[in-house]
C-alpha cells in the first residue's frame, strides 16, 4: 500500500513532468514550425520538365542547310550506292517536310543533268556518311 504522503509526492512529480515534458515542448515547437514551414513546403513550380526529352530535329533543320539542286555532293548522300534510289525517312532521319523537299530537289537535279539517274556518282562514294543505311535511325515495320 502506498501512503498518502507518497501518493502526493508521485502526483506532484507527475504534474511537474507533464509541464516540463520534452514531448509537450516538442509538440509546441512543431506546431509553430508547421505554420512557418508550410510556405517552404509548397511544391516548386519548374519552368519545364527536367525529364522531358528535347524535341528531335532532323539533320537539315538542325544545321539550317538549304537544299539546292546544283549541290549534287550533298544530294548524293541521300542516294543508295547500288540502286540509285532515295533513302526513306526512317533511314535518313529527316522530317517529313525536308524529306519531301529532298525528293523534289533530287528530281530537279536529275532533270537538270547534275546527278545520274540510276546509280550514285562514283566520285562521291568515298564521302563521309551522314547516316548508316544499315542501321536506321527509327525502326520501320517493313525493314
Amino acid at each position: 500500500m502506498i501512503s498518502r504522503k507518497t501518493s502526493a509526492v508521485f502526483s506532484n512529480f507527475a504534474r511537474r513532468c507533464s509541464t516540463q515534458s520534452p514531448l509537450n515542448v516538442s509538440t509546441a515547437t512543431t506546431s509553430s514550425n508547421l505554420t512557418d514551414t508550410s510556405s517552404s513546403d509548397a511544391p516548386v513550380e519548374l519552368e519545364r520538365n527536367p525529364y522531358e526529352k528535347e524535341p528531335r530535329k532532323c539533320l537539315l533543320c538542325r544545321t539550317s542547310v538549304t537544299l539546292d539542286y546544283k549541290n549534287s555532293r550533298l544530294l548524293q548522300q541521300f542516294i543508295s550506292t547500288f540502286s540509285g534510289r532515295v533513302y526513306d525517312r526512317h533511314i535518313t532521319g529527316l522530317c517529313d517536310k525536308q524529306q519531301n523537299k529532298l525528293v523534289e530537289t533530287i528530281a530537279k537535279s536529275r532533270r537538270a543533268g547534275y546527278m545520274p539517274v540510276f546509280v550514285k556518282d562514283p566520285k562521291y562514294v568515298r564521302d563521309p556518311k551522314l547516316f548508316d543505311p544499315l542501321k536506321p535511325i527509327r525502326p520501320h515495320s517493313f525493314a
